[in-house]
This record gives C-alpha cells, sequence and structure tokens, in this order.
C-alpha cells in the first residue's frame, strides 16, 4: 500500500481543513500519545529496531518511518539549573511544585499554595521567561523537519490555567475554591495567565511561521463527567484560557490542539467557542464520548487526534480485536477529513508489542480515502 501519496504535512493540512487527503495522518510521539519506557523498548525489540538514544516520547526515526507518522514535535530547552533536585530525589519545578519520578510517571509530593492566601500569590514562585529559554533553537528544529516535509507540533512548556492551578492547590482546594473563595481562585488564574502570556509572546513569536499545531493540555474531565459544569468553565475558566489563546494567536496561526482526558462532551461547545480547533485525546471510553455522536454534532469544528482507546483495548485485546477496533473508529471519524489516528494517550507499559503493531498496521490499511463502510 502506498503511504506516501503526499507529503506529510500536506496531508495534516489537508485533514485540519476538514478535507480527505490520500489517508489520515497518523500520530505518535511527544507527551500525549508516546510510548512508556516499558512498552516502547519492548516494541523496538519485537521489532528488531535499535533505540539507543530515544525514548517513547522522542521516538527512533526508524519506528517513525515504519508506519509513516507524520508530525515532528519541537518543545523549548530551558537553562539546565532551572529544576531543583531535591535530598530524597525528588525534583522541585520553577513553581515550587514537587514531584517524584518514577518509570515514566511522576506523581506530586507537594502541592506549595495548598494553604496559601490571597497575599502570599504576589510573592509565590513561578517561572521566570527572562531566562535564556532556546526558542531559536526550536525554530531551527522545526524548520528542518519542514524541510522534510512533515507537519510541526510546538509542545509549550506549561499546563493550561485550570491544571496549573490544581498542581499548585491539589484538586481539593482548587474545586472548592472555585465556588467557595472565587476570588482566590480568580487571583491565581490571573497569575498563571500573565505568565503564560509572557511565554507566549516569546516562544511564540518565534517559531510560530514554522509550525503548524500548538499543542495545549488542561483536563477538564473524568471518567463520568466534567470536573465542572459548563457554566462554571464559561464563568471562571474561559475568560482565561482565552487570553492565553489570543496571545498565541499574535505569534502564530497555527491550529490549537486542546488536550482533555476524560467526558468533556458537556464543555465541547464552549471549548469551540474559545478558539480550540483539535480535540486530543478523544477518549471513547469515558461517558458520553461515542465516536459517531461527537462526529455528527462536532465534525465540522473539531479535528479528532486520539480514539485507539489506551486501557480497555490496547493492553487487553487481541491483535484482531484491535484490528477491527481501529477500522470502526476510522468508519466513524474519518469520512470527509478531520481525524488523526493515534492512542488516546501514551501507551502504557503492559501493552504487548503486538498489539501495538496491530493498530498501527491496521491505520495503515483502513486508513486510505476514500474511507470504506
Amino acid at each position: 500500500m502506498n503511504i506516501s501519496a503526499m507529503t506529510h504535512r500536506e496531508r495534516v493540512l489537508k485533514c485540519l481543513n476538514h478535507e480527505e487527503g490520500d489517508r489520515i495522518p497518523i500520530d505518535l510521539g511527544g507527551w500525549l500519545c508516546g510510548l512508556k519506557p516499558t512498552a516502547y523498548d519492548r516494541l523496538c525489540k519485537y521489532l528488531g529496531i535499535r533505540n539507543e538514544g530515544t525514548t517513547g516520547f522522542t521516538p527512533c526515526e526508524e519506528l517513525l518511518q515504519r508506519w509513516g507518522i507524520d508530525f515532528r514535535r519541537v518543545t523549548p530547552k530551558g537553562p539546565p539549573d532551572r529544576r531543583r533536585t531535591m535530598p530524597d530525589g525528588s525534583v522541585m519545578d520553577d513553581w515550587g511544585v514537587v514531584r517524584v519520578y518514577a518509570a515514566g510517571d511522576d506523581q506530586i509530593t507537594h502541592f506549595p499554595l495548598e494553604n496559601a492566601t490571597i497575599e502570599d500569590l504576589k510573592t509565590a514562585a513561578e517561572p521566570d521567561p527572562t531566562l535564556p529559554w532556546k526558542y531559536a533553537q526550536a525554530r531551527e528544529q522545526a524548520l528542518q523537519y519542514r524541510a522534510r516535509g512533515f507537519a510541526v507540533v510546538a509542545q509549550p512548556n506549561c499546563q493550561g490555567v485550570f491544571e496549573q492551578a490544581n498542581w499548585l492547590c491539589g484538586f481539593e482546594r482548587l474545586l472548592t475554591d472555585i465556588m467557595a473563595d472565587p476570588d482566590f481562585t480568580r487571583a491565581l488564574f490571573e497569575k498563571i495567565t500573565r505568565n503564560q502570556e509572557r511565554f507566549a509572546k516569546d516562544y511564540y513569536g518565534t517559531v510560530g511561521d514554522s509550525v503548524d499545531i500548538v499543542q495545549l493540555g488542561d483536563d477538564f474531565g473524568t471518567q463520568n463527567c466534567p470536573f465542572i459544569s459548563d457554566e462554571i468553565y464559561r464563568e471562571m475558566i474561559r475568560p482565561y484560557q482565552m487570553r492565553y489563546h489570543a496571545a498565541i494567536r499574535a505569534g502564530t496561526h497555527a491550529k490549537l490542539f486542546h488536550h482533555s482526558c476524560g467526558s468533556v462532551y458537556r464543555l465541547l461547545k464552549s471549548m469551540i467557542e474559545s478558539g480550540i480547533q483539535i480535540l486530543n485525546p478523544v477518549q471513547l471510553s469515558a461517558a458520553e464520548m461515542d465516536a459517531d455522536r461527537l462526529k455528527a454534532e462536532f465534525g465540522d469544528r473539531l479535528v479528532f487526534h486520539g480514539a485507539i482507546d489506551v486501557q480497555k483495548v490496547l493492553p487487553v485485546k487481541s491483535p484482531r480485536e484491535i484490528r477491527e477496533e481501529v477500522r470502526r473508529v476510522i468508519r466513524a471519524l474519518a469520512p470527509g477529513g478531520g481525524y488523526i489516528l493515534a492512542p488516546s494517550h501514551n501507551i502504557q507499559d503492559d501493552t504487548p508489542p503486538e498489539n501495538i503493531v496491530a493498530m498501527y498496521d491496521a491505520a495503515v490499511e483502513f486508513g486510505s480515502y476514500p474511507i470504506r463502510g
């Protein structure tokens, strides 16, 4: 099967414009659809690929070329001493959040604003945008990828306002304060948003003309419903989110990609109105996230990225069942363009390599346009 009738970027741009190219774009890699360390090592060994010096979040070219992966990512690198390693091996970031890392995962052990007052926010730690971030290096890498025909995704080094606030205060306090202490919540969101705006001015002002997608993330959903109502989202979060989007838009016309796990169906209309154009990871196993329903209601306004389930499909189904699931999802989401096939988050360590191969082989087999029923 010919998987290169168009360049990767041409194929992706067709998809982003809700048009059918030669086949659906396929993605693997990055922070949101990569492979956990053991899964990556086992997959490369299974395929006989040497992967020294690479990770499942920046996979080796031989693996990416095997399935014609259409995307490459750039991320600004910061000063080497910006994070502090604590005596117990945990790491403190620029915001004062402390994490422990193991097997490709992290766990927050200290929420620096868990007991903060509104006055404490004035002096609370935050990233310094004046440090020598290597934005020009990211642009040079993006231009090299584009010259090779790839679609380029700009990964930022900052999180969405809601999730960053959760990391600073803890979920319990933030979800309580949104209702019980909105003044503190707005002051915290303001602090985060101003930092995002300063970052966006420098980063996207430098890389903006060399990238096709801007990757953003803010988890709004649980398995069963959103963390917050649509009314609270529109009142308390969306104004700050839209300011960040405006700061990005000042530097680039790239499409805005938004990551949120879980059930976010009830928020999608408002999220689209905020400027979001690509939804990831399309967690079909969550409540209300039916592929046919999503395509019918939002397929003319959203590009769907992901949808191959990493919880209940990839780790436990047989290769034959995975093949059929990939075909089912493509039939639902791909007609008319607007679907990028990828896992519904990072592929977990307990996923058999033959299942990963079945997924991507099926993407190539069934992803050619026109999609057959």
